[in-house]
């Protein structure tokens, strides 16, 4: 029989009691991603799967814009701007953020993400991502 390693996520070697706790997953969890090409203005917009955690997006001339719906309460979204074709800015149009509707957040370069929760009366809520300073993604 193997002997088995158990790892956490800083690496390998966990103490006895870590491994009593079992607190510590054995196999890292692996989340479903999407690929999508956004479309065409905010009329066209590509809907993201709310059954994929991760959506990589790619944007070029004439495709620009992403549509993100109503999650559930706790749920959590990513969205990575993959690649900037022609100078195209990515779009997203989220149905509610921050308890309003009618914004938009826009990543003029790539590879850029933004990470939201959904909460169930404010909508979407930013939780990662640079949208102050300089920013990398900006709303509207």
């Amino acid at each position: 029989m193997a002997e088995v390693i158990l790892t956490s996520g800083y690496g390998t070697g966990l103490t006895e009691k870590q491994k009593q706790t079992k607190a510590f997953v054995q196999h890292p969890k692996v989340i479903s991603v999407e690929n999508v090409a956004a479309g065409n203005g905010s009329g066209n917009a590509a809907v993201l799967s709310l059954k994929k955690t991760v959506s990589f997006v790619t944007t070029a001339t004439n495709s620009s814009h992403v549509k993100l719906e109503n999650g559930i309460h706790g749920q959590v979204k990513i969205i990575v701007h993959k690649t900037r074709s022609n100078t195209t800015d990515l779009v997203i149009l989220p149905s509610k953020i921050f308890g309003a509707s009618g914004f938009t957040i826009t990543s003029n370069d790539a590879p850029r993400s933004i990470k939201f929760c959904w909460h169930d009366w404010l909508g979407w809520m930013i939780i990662a991502g640079e949208i102050y300073g300089t920013p990398e993604m900006v709303i509207a």
